[in-house]
């Protein structure tokens, strides 16, 4: 998942514990070479972004977000959330240039979940000042997905390389193995977006607006179909798996979860994102 069918990411969380899939490309990149792994974050395996919402000011603890399937081996069930769990995970935080500004470990698991997305929520001690006195400045998230034809660019805080194509819409339903996500993001292959394990919870940028419009997690693979590699649903219910179709999950969903305090938090009236389980 990593942006991988599930034999990518047991092949991407070994050194990139997750994401697999294929070649790297030459990098691509819309922004300025110095600028383009601005809010990128390397963690274990995989990769992240410290992301910022409208509301946030600079005394508030900073957040970094990445995949569920990051978060811990073996993975997070198909239907499983974590709320407000304490682990300590090693982050590494990159400036523009895609060097090492400084790093921290995430204190908090504010929220991780697999079920109708691929998404994880840490909460740093640092607050966003902290960060930007050590050189790291924050992504901040759109409040809505991508369409099709969006240009975009997916810069790994892993890899400390670049892919960049033009989104074909989304995915109706994605399914991988017991995973099943809603609403995904096509990065196709052969435009640029050749993606590769350690790719896992990089962040999507839109080249035109610099928004956060999601992060990359699964994709194609080859082998069988919804089980090495993720394949799509459509409302019809007809299944394909799409030879060099990547995937990623709409990130918009956490600006729904903003409290009043500027916290996450699920209980917020119209959060959109899955619940734990009763």
């Amino acid at each position: 998942m990593a942006a991988l069918g599930l034999r990518r990411l047991l092949l991407a969380l070994l050194p990139a514990l997750l994401g697999a899939l294929l070649v790297p490309l030459s990098s691509a990149s819309a922004a300025a070479p110095d600028s383009r792994f601005t809010g990128t974050a390397r963690l274990p395996g995989c990769s992240g972004a410290v992301v910022r919402w409208a509301s946030a000011i600079d005394s508030d603890p900073a957040v970094v977000i990445t995949n569920g399937h990051c978060v811990r081996s073996p993975f997070l069930g198909a239907r499983e959330t974590l709320v407000d769990v304490k682990q300590f995970k090693r982050i590494e935080l990159l400036d523009g240039a895609g060097k090492v500004a400084t790093t921290v470990r995430g204190t908090r698991l504010a929220y991780a979940t697999m079920y109708r997305t691929d998404l994880a929520v840490y909460e740093l001690r640092e607050s966003y000042a902290d960060l930007a006195a050590a050189g790291v400045i924050p992504l901040t998230l759109a409040t809505r997905g991508p369409a099709r034809g969006d240009r975009i660019r997916i810069p790994s805080g892993y890899w400390v390389e670049q892919r960049a194509c033009t989104t074909t819409g989304t995915a109706h339903r994605l399914h991988e193995r017991a995973w099943d996500w809603q609403r995904s993001i096509r990065l196709p292959a052969r435009d640029g977006c050749r993606i590769r394990g350690g790719y896992s919870g990089s962040p999507i940028v839109s080249r035109d607006t610099g928004e956060v419009v999601g992060i990359a997690n699964t994709g194609y693979v080859g082998g069988r179909r919804c089980i090495d590699s993720a394949c799509e649903e459509s409302k019809r219910g007809r299944v394909v798996m799409k030879r060099d179709m990547n995937y990623g999950q709409q990130t918009w969903l956490l600006t729904t979860c903003v409290g009043a305090d500027r916290r996450f938090d699920l209980s917020v009236a119209g959060c959109r994102l899955p619940r734990p389980r009763s």
